[in-house]
C-alpha cells in the first residue's frame, strides 16, 4: 500500500485495502463532491485502512500528519492533556467524518490527540496523492478549500458554546444536536442515544462527570429523562429554549418556505 499510517503510529497495526463497501461509503464523502470520476479512482486506488481499538490513539498530538484520515466506522475523541490532569476531549469525530483535515492539509503538527471511542476503522489517503490531484482538479481543490473553511465555522461554534452557555446549558444543546442529527422534528417529544459513555461526554461539555450526573438529574424537572444512554425528551422546542438555540416554526398544511 501507498499510504503511511497514521501519522508516525503509536499503534502496531497492519494496513489493508478498502473493502467494496468501504469503497463505496468512500465514493459518497463530500471531499469527493466536486471530483472528477478519473480523481477519486486515482484516490482511492492510493487509500488504505487500518482498524484502531478502544482507547487506543490513532494520532498523536504534536505528529506531523501524512495522510488525511476519514472515521469509516466508529467514533473518535479529540483531546488534549495537561502533564498530571485529566485528558480533556475538545471534540468528537463519527463515522464518515474527516480527523482533523485543516491541519492534515496545512502539513501542520496535529494539536489534539484522536483516541478511539470504540473499535474504529480508518481510511488513509496519503497527502502527497492528495495535493497532486489537487493540482489537476480545480473542483476538487476548491472542495479541499471548503474543508478547510468548514472546520474553522466547527471551531468558532465550540468556541460560543462555552464563552455563551452555562453547561447545563451545554448538555442541553447537545441534546437538540443529537436528536436534529437524526432527523427529529424541531418541537415535540423526542427519544434518542446518547453517543458517548458519561465520561467522556462530561469532558466534551467542560463538565466533572459528577456534574454531569447532577444536571442529568435535575433535567426531569425538564421533561428528560435519561435511563443509561437512552434519553426521553418531553418536548425539543422548550429544551432549546432553554440552550438558547432558535427553532422554525412548523408549518401549516400547504404552506410553502419562504
Amino acid at each position: 500500500m501507498h499510504a503511511t499510517y497514521l501519522s508516525q503510529s503509536v499503534l502496531d497495526a497492519s494496513e489493508q485495502p478498502p473493502t467494496a463497501e468501504e469503497r463505496r461509503r468512500l465514493r459518497r464523502l463530500s471531499l469527493f463532491s466536486g471530483a472528477s470520476e478519473t480523481s477519486i479512482q486515482d484516490l482511492l486506488s492510493r487509500v488504505a485502512v487500518v482498524g484502531v481499538g478502544r482507547h487506543q490513539l490513532a494520532a498523536r498530538e504534536g505528529t506531523t500528519p501524512q495522510n488525511l484520515m476519514v472515521a469509516i466506522s466508529g467514533r473518535l475523541a479529540l483531546l488534549t492533556q495537561v502533564p498530571g490532569d485529566q485528558p480533556v476531549v475538545i471534540g468528537i469525530v463519527g463515522r464518515d467524518e474527516l480527523v482533523m483535515p485543516s491541519v492534515a492539509l496545512a502539513g501542520a503538527p496535529y494539536p489534539l490527540s484522536a483516541r478511539a471511542v470504540e473499535d474504529v476503522r480508518i481510511a488513509l489517503i496519503p497527502l502527497a496523492e492528495l495535493w497532486s490531484v489537487a493540482a489537476r482538479d480545480h473542483g476538487f481543490a476548491l472542495e479541499l478549500a471548503r474543508l478547510a473553511g468548514g472546520e474553522w465555522q466547527t471551531l468558532l461554534a465550540l468556541l460560543k458554546d462555552y464563552r455563551l452557555r452555562s453547561a447545563p446549558q451545554r448538555f442541553a444543546a447537545y441534546l437538540v444536536r443529537l436528536a436534529h442529527e437524526s432527523g427529529r422534528p424541531q418541537i415535540g417529544a423526542a427519544e434518542v442515544a446518547l453517543a458517548d459513555d458519561r465520561k467522556t461526554l462530561a469532558s466534551l461539555l467542560g463538565m466533572t462527570p459528577e456534574n454531569l450526573s447532577r444536571t442529568i438529574a435535575q433535567f426531569r424537572e425538564r421533561g428528560v429523562v435519561v435511563s443509561g444512554r437512552n434519553v426521553a425528551i418531553a418536548d425539543l422546542g422548550t429544551l432549546a429554549a432553554f440552550a438558547g438555540i432558535e427553532t422554525e416554526a412548523p408549518q401549516a398544511p400547504g404552506e410553502h418556505p419562504r
